[in-house]
């Protein structure tokens, strides 16, 4: 698939954006469903049951973890209800319960999950957080080094894969080539604009004069951001080419400049229009 660049030019179609944290959370609440049903599945055939290999109270053991996997299926339950915008009110209705027992049996749950996203230990290029502390298989993004538990991406493949084998013709999802990932919602590019001004912060908050290299890279992402807006052709600012000029010239700038840093206060004010300029500094 190929798409038009700004410049009339020929491009291959960019790398779809990250999943957004709620889509992360819905991962979650995949995966511990999977996890639940498989347990369940293990337990259904009767093949093995005057197995010398099956001891007493086995069945009852197995009873208990399918048990403890469904607790887990509603804490991701209520921590995507959370992330979906539902109200502790409307989770406690749902159960029958108060708001109060709501909020106290799964507050903790939705703080550790939210704790590594809004302050994480560190921010991807693309402005999205990289954290041990977020659960496998709930990792951010196309493009970046793969940990070595995987992503949000391969999960969600490898889910699909195994929901398609376990699908039949009754299933309302019998038609979907991707019944997990596909509705799972991606970032817009304006949001991953957004998560550009995050990465700014993270520089400023780790150098107080960032490495000239590091913000011209963050200015070369805004850039191809800006040329994405363009291309999906989607309420487009009337003012984005001067803000890719602007940009393609700080790039160049830093980069004319290795080893020093330009401090923050430097490039909030006036913009350099063209490299040449930016050498004056």
């Amino acid at each position: 698939m190929t798409e038009t660049s700004p410049t009339g030019d020929a491009t291959a179609a960019p790398p779809p954006h990250p999943y957004t944290e709620t889509a992360l959370a819905r991962l979650m609440l995949s995966h511990a469903l999977r996890e639940t049903a498989e347990c369940a599945l293990h337990g259904m055939a009767t093949g093995d049951d005057a197995s010398s290999t099956v001891g007493p109270g086995d069945y009852v053991r197995e009873a208990a973890r399918l048990a403890r996997l469904a607790e887990d299926v509603q804490r991701w339950a209520a921590i995507y209800e959370r992330e979906r915008g539902t109200s502790w009110e409307e989770i406690g209705e749902a159960l029958n319960i108060t708001r109060q027992s709501a909020h106290t049996r799964f507050a903790d749950h939705v703080k550790k999950w939210r704790a590594p996203l809004d302050k994480p230990e560190k921010i991807l290029p693309d402005g999205t957080p990289d954290d041990e502390r977020i659960p496998y298989g709930a990792r951010y993004a196309p493009g970046h080094p793969r940990p070595a538990y995987g992503t949000a991406e391969d999960t969600a493949r490898d889910m699909d894969a195994w929901l398609r084998q376990h699908t039949g013709p009754a299933d309302h999802w019998d038609d979907q080539e991707n019944p997990i990932s596909g509705g799972l919602p991606r970032y817009p590019t304006t949001a991953m604009l957004m998560l550009a001004d995050r990465v700014s912060h993270r520089l400023l908050e780790e150098q107080m004069v960032p490495d000239p290299q590091a913000q011209a890279d963050l200015c070369d992402r805004r850039v191809a951001l800006y040329e994405r807006l363009i291309l999906e052709g989607d309420a487009v600012p009337t003012d984005i080419r001067q803000w890719i000029a602007k940009d393609r010239a700080r790039a160049a700038a830093l980069r004319a400049t290795p080893g020093r840093g330009v401090t923050w206060d430097e490039m909030a004010g006036p913009e350099p229009v063209t490299a040449q300029t930016g050498d004056d500094q």
